[in-house]
């Protein structure tokens, strides 16, 4: 708030200790504007989320007393506007509904309830004071009776791109960056701060994936600031398994080749992780192992791995219990640590230069028997995947 106040005329601040009721608070920024004898009144919730730098120009420029711009759940239908009531005033679909959700028909709509982002003509703010208590609906619901009860028209602006509203109900503000999580929920969101912006480039029929080794295919996925941030969950959580066969997150309790990890079910993490190999990992294999398709795919071993030389340094030789492995460099080699890498023996073929939020992608048994390289200094993090056991 200190940085934007210079910005405006005047601002008031209410925060979650000022014990104030959603209602009272927007009939209370309603009566700060009038005493402002503000030109417009914008209401913006905190889940609109306005991508067009130009949205409240627009707005005004559409010369409605109330006015919304579309803005919708990416993926989804939901969006801030109702299209049509029941006899109860409450929810019923208009038959043009997804034509407007969708943008098949673009337009400024007449409609009977809009929410969480509008622009209301300072002219109408003296007939709206209080309009949204009512004791028996919502206030946006209680707010929107009242502008059909004064004959007050509501519109819905669909004819750009505005923005998009997200989903708040599964998150998570408790979880070490909860954003991370979202990905089921909010994938839109997510995609723009963790997937990697080449990503969709490997997907092109142009493209010629990367080869350090014989079979072993290299692709951006995830972006630095989703590494960083898985980093930090494993490291907040804490709980590295001790590195010896014995393994008690395993049916039976052994592991053969054991290294220091924590397993994304420990952090809550699992089915994200397996909807992100379903939609953005699984493309990328259909690409290079032509011929297998395995949707959704399956992996019970999804796990960070942390290597350092006083703790695990390397991994001696082995195959992976997988139809083909996943591994993403979670951080920069000769930065973070050094040595490091992985060394396929039947191709005396290393990749050692890996680059953050790449992913190698190899067969896991019989051909690419492979080893993890010493790390001399430093940590080296990755996330690994064994798919299809």
């Amino acid at each position: 708030v200190e940085k934007i106040t210079e910005n405006y005329n005047s601002f008031k601040q209410i925060t979650p200790v000022s014990d104030i009721q959603e209602a009272d608070a927007r009939n209370l920024a309603i009566d700060h504007c009038i005493k402002k004898e503000c030109a417009y009144y914008f209401n913006v919730d905190s889940v609109a989320h306005l991508d067009n730098p130009d949205v409240l120009k627009l707005l005004i420029a559409a010369d409605r007393g109330v006015l919304a711009p579309l803005l919708v759940r990416t993926y989804k239908a939901w969006s801030n506007f109702w299209g049509s009531l029941n006899s109860d005033g409450f929810y019923a679909r208009s038959f043009d509904y997804m034509d407007i959700v969708n943008h098949d028909k673009r337009g400024i709509w007449n409609v009977p309830y809009i929410t969480h982002c509008y622009l209301i003509n300072g002219t109408l703010l003296d007939k709206l004071k209080n309009g949204f208590t009512d004791s028996t609906l919502d206030p946006d619901m209680a707010f929107c009776k009242q502008l059909r009860s004064k004959g007050i028209f509501m519109f819905v602006d669909n004819r750009r791109d505005y923005g998009h509203l997200v989903d708040p109900e599964s998150f998570n503000p408790f979880l070490t960056n909860p954003e991370i999580y979202e990905v089921m929920n909010n994938q839109w969101d997510w995609e723009q701060r963790y997937l990697h912006p080449n990503f969709s480039k490997s997907l092109q029929p142009d493209s010629v994936p990367l080869q350090p080794c014989p079979d072993v295919y290299w692709f951006p996925v995830m972006t630095p600031r989703f590494c960083k941030e898985l980093i930090e969950i494993m490291e907040a959580f804490g709980k590295w398994s001790s590195g010896s066969n014995y393994d008690e997150r395993l049916n039976g309790g052994y592991e053969n080749v054991p290294t220091r990890d924590i397993h994304m079910n420990q952090v809550g993490l699992e089915k994200h992780w397996l909807y992100i190999l379903q939609q953005y990992i699984r493309p990328l294999q259909e690409r290079v192992f032509l011929g297998y398709y395995h949707d959704p795919p399956k992996s019970l071993m999804n796990f960070v791995v942390r290597y350092k030389p006083d703790e695990q340094p390397f991994l001696r030789p082995h195959h992976d219990s997988s139809t083909y492995t996943i591994n993403i460099a979670l951080n920069r080699p000769k930065i973070d640590y050094t040595g490091g890498g992985c060394h396929f023996l039947r191709y005396n073929c290393s990749v050692t230069d890996t680059k953050v939020g790449w992913t190698l992608m190899h067969p896991g048994r019989l051909t690419h028997y492979h080893e993890g390289l010493r790390v001399t200094s430093g940590t080296r993090y990755i996330m690994i995947s064994f798919v299809d056991p």
